[in-house]
């Protein structure tokens, strides 16, 4: 970074909410006073162009409160600049805290040295707005019209108009080369604030910011604690609360043209925000000759004088190894690159031998040495997969050892190294690997794990396209996990993140296409259909049940009655209700989910056209990843894009596999999802993808049934075709199932249905979704097991009690 003098310098102060009372909940009201006077001093020391408090000066005790408040901010050697906060409207008028704070409106905008500072109202609809204005009306239509959103009654949004006056000014300022920064009192976004401490409007302020390159800031208050992230380029910064500290508190920002520098005094902390995020250098000095590695897979030499140099994907926390003959393994956790100086020191440990090898790309290894793995590491310097978790903790075995490429190990008895399989041929043909479903950080901890570490492995794994869900790191780095998902992403393999909703006891969904970020909602006001469909179906992504016939997580209601949190309840009201947003189930959550098959084949036989899709619950800090024994999908586009991902999950294009399995299905050249009208001769293709000698058992199923049985025993390559004609004049549906005849019951890849339709075919009825939802078909569905979920019956009983309940509420309103 360069040593010019920052554009902008200005402090900022947290809620003091001043008020005469005792302390409650950790906030000391009367001391704030004291406490901001020695913070105003602090600042004083600074060479600052002003001082910023976003909102809340008091409490709404006493209409003196704010003045004081004032009176002690007057101090300040810096002009001070003030945003208006929830406890600030309880005794004044918007008129009366512009007068305060001396602007014309609580909603202006100031610039300094080619910085603007953009300053909104985060009450402007909420109820604190004017009594009896259209502002209030809103506000209170707004929590009418969406009774399934957590919405706080202390928290508020911007209007309309505002919103689209906030796009122009941003958009002036763009025009005029500036750095824009925002200031407001209710964060905008939940990463640097509590869950639901957020503005209402949440989600199309982060969509209105993500237009806008030039946006680097948005520092608030309101949420106590504190709390700072980056999303999108924008740091998003929540000052801590004066009333809540107990020395003077506040924060520092400095305004660079490449970066944002904030310097924490007190209780509050540092961080800096580069701009541009690119590959970052760490140098260091280990033994001569000894291999150095990465954590994310980078691999580099010390050089005779020891010297060796790594370039890592971009700025952030990484783990490093040392191997060498002689020599004992070496760890450094935790690196911050870039890094310089890092030292790795290597005791002697003369039974200890080199060993080199190649891959020759992306690999994931089973390495034994002396019968015992050998096995990568994580950010921690700990060998990934073999730690013992407390009794009752979720944690996973794994063996795997990943490469880019080159890699290298020591060891000191006998080495034997097996490769896993990989086809890339699948990738020529246009279909990619990937997983919509899985965790980074679970919440167990056992393992440290940031972005850079789960895409090395996931390619290494031979993975084309990855979704991750949230937490996106425990490493404790500051990250712009947004940008870092797209800078790690290449044209040969794709990264994004998302977040399982909705997520409770009517089921979990996963989804592509859409951005992270879910508001609070409360599982009971709505279902999770009318949830999925307007905040991913109507915004341009796909959702899909994930795991809906794995019945585990068993809970207890307050009457004692049980109920699975993993199953999907609500699958057959989606099916019933909203076909078009079930294009594919996660059906095969295990390689041999009971009845998963034949459930399956039972909806197919009533007309819906579903394809299928096997994702891996993956969670890496538990020591999973996506490839340890899980499912993957594979879905064929044009070429790989996010876009061609959420268009093949719509169109049926998919296909699942374990083990790296793989099977292309077609009739008459077109693959699954594909509609063709039963002419009599038709041509069908199957091609298998697997590992080399192994006995396999291809399937193929019509409408239910065992239509064709194949035992093939796989040449040296792991490939083989079977190609035959058959007649078909009906509508009907084939599908093609492959498993190896030693472990009969857990498939190895299954491809979705291609479909004949005659134009007598009748599509399934679709009902109108009740709103809001009845209590007692809720409760019905919830309480299902899996085993009465997949019975005819269920999905029978579920449409007459729909049909009944439809019937009898027209009729109530005749």
């Amino acid at each position: 970074m360069n040593t010019q003098p920052p554009l902008v310098s200005f402090g900022l102060i947290g809620d003091p909410q001043y008020a005469d009372r005792p302390p409650m909940a950790g906030r000391c009201y009367r001391n704030a006073l004291a406490l901001l006077a020695g913070t105003v001093e602090r600042l004083n020391r600074e060479k600052l162009d002003f001082v910023a408090v976003p909102g809340d000066l008091g409490d709404g005790l006493g209409t003196d409160e704010i003045a004081r408040v004032i009176r002690v901010l007057d101090r300040s050697r810096a002009p001070v600049r003030y945003a208006a906060g929830n406890h600030d409207f309880v005794l004044h008028t918007e008129q009366e805290l512009a007068r305060l704070f001396n602007v014309e409106t609580l909603f202006y905008n100031f610039a300094v040295n080619g910085v603007r500072f953009h300053v909104l109202n985060s009450l402007e609809v909420s109820r604190f707005s004017p009594p009896g204005s259209e502002r209030a009306r809103l506000a209170a239509q707004y929590r009418s019209l969406h009774p399934e959103l957590l919405l706080r009654d202390w928290d508020g949004m911007l209007a309309a108009s505002s919103r689209l006056r906030l796009r122009r000014e941003l958009e002036m300022s763009r025009a005029a080369g500036e750095i824009s920064v925002i200031l407001c009192h209710v964060p905008v976004y939940s990463g640097a604030s509590g869950d639901n401490a957020v503005a209402w409007d949440s989600a199309e302020l982060l969509e209105l910011f993500d237009g806008f390159d030039h946006l680097k800031a948005c520092f608030a208050g309101h949420y106590h604690p504190g709390g700072c992230a980056i999303r999108n380029g924008v740091l998003h910064k929540t000052v801590r609360a004066i009333c809540n500290a107990a020395m003077p508190t506040a924060v520092i920002a400095r305004v660079y043209p490449d970066r944002l520098e904030l310097e924490g005094i007190g209780e509050e902390s540092g961080a800096c925000h580069p701009y541009h995020l690119g590959p970052a250098t760490i140098r260091g000095e280990a033994p001569a000759g000894a291999v150095v590695m990465a954590d994310s897979g980078e691999l580099a030499e010390a050089g005779p004088d020891g010297r060796f140099e790594l370039t890592v994907p971009a700025p952030g926390r990484y783990a490093l190894k040392a191997v060498a003959s002689g020599m004992a393994d070496a760890f450094v956790p935790m690196v911050q690159a870039p890094a310089e100086g890092v030292r790795i020191a290597m005791p002697a440990d003369p039974r200890r031998r080199l060993v080199r090898g190649d891959a020759g790309g992306p690999a994931t290894l089973r390495i034994t040495e002396g019968g015992r793995p050998v096995r990568w590491f994580d950010l921690a310097g700990n060998g990934y997969g073999g730690a013992a978790a407390a009794p009752g903790v979720w944690n996973e075995y794994c063996d795997r050892f990943w490469t880019s490429g080159r890699y290298a190990f020591s060891a000191t008895g006998p080495v034997e190294q097996e490769t896993g399989p990989y086809h890339p041929e699948l990738r020529r043909r246009g279909w990619f690997k990937g997983d919509f479903h899985a965790h980074l950080i679970h919440g167990e901890n056992t393992y440290r794990a940031n972005l850079p570490f789960a895409a090395f492995l996931a390619r290494a794994e031979h993975y084309d396209w990855l979704y991750l869900a949230a937490g996106f790191a425990n490493d404790g780095a500051l990250a712009d996990h947004h940008r870092l998902a797209r800078r790690l992403s290449t044209p040969d393999f794709l990264l994004r993140l998302n977040t399982e909703f909705p997520k409770n006891c009517h089921g979990h969904i996963g989804n592509a296409g859409v951005g992270p970020e879910f508001p609070a909602c409360n599982p009971e006001a709505a279902t999770n259909l009318e949830l999925a469909r307007r905040m991913i179906h109507d915004r341009g992504g796909v959702a899909v049940p994930v795991h809906p016939l794995y019945e585990d997580g068993i809970r207890r209601d307050k009457n004692g009655r049980a109920f699975s949190w993993m199953s999907g309840k609500e699958l057959l009201l989606w099916l019933l209700c909203a076909p078009d947003m079930t294009p594919c189930l996660d059906l095969f959550y295990n390689d041999d989910t009971p009845g998963a098959a034949e459930f399956w084949f039972m909806l197919l036989n009533r007309g819906y056209r579903i394809g299928c899709t096997a994702t891996s619950d993956a969670a890496f800090d538990v020591g999973r990843p996506p490839g340890l024994g899980r499912g993957s999908t594979f879905i064929q586009m044009p070429e790989l894009s996010e876009a061609g991902i959420v268009q093949g999950l719509r169109e049926r294009r998919t296909m699942v596999s374990w083990d790296g399995a793989a099977l292309l299905f077609g009739i008459d050249g077109h693959g699954p999802g594909t509609i063709l009208k039963p002419t009599g001769k038709h041509r069908l293709q199957a091609e298998i993808f697997y590992r080399p000698d192994r006995q396999v058992e291809l399937r193929i199923i019509r409408c239910g049934r065992l239509f064709e049985r194949r035992l093939l025993k796989l040449p040296a390559d792991g490939r083989e075709s079977v190609e035959f004609e058959f007649e078909e004049h009906e509508d009907s549906w084939y599908l093609a199932l492959l498993q190896e005849t030693a472990e009969p019951g857990r498939l190895r890849s299954a491809a979705s249905p291609v479909y004949f339709r005659t134009p007598h075919f009748r599509e399934p009825e679709i009902l109108p979704l009740p709103v809001p939802f009845p209590r007692e078909l809720r409760d019905w569905m919830k309480y299902l097991t899996v085993k009465e979920l997949t019975r005819p019956e269920s999905f029978d009983e579920l449409k007459r009690r729909l049909r009944k309940f439809l019937s009898d509420s027209t009729a109530s309103k005749r």
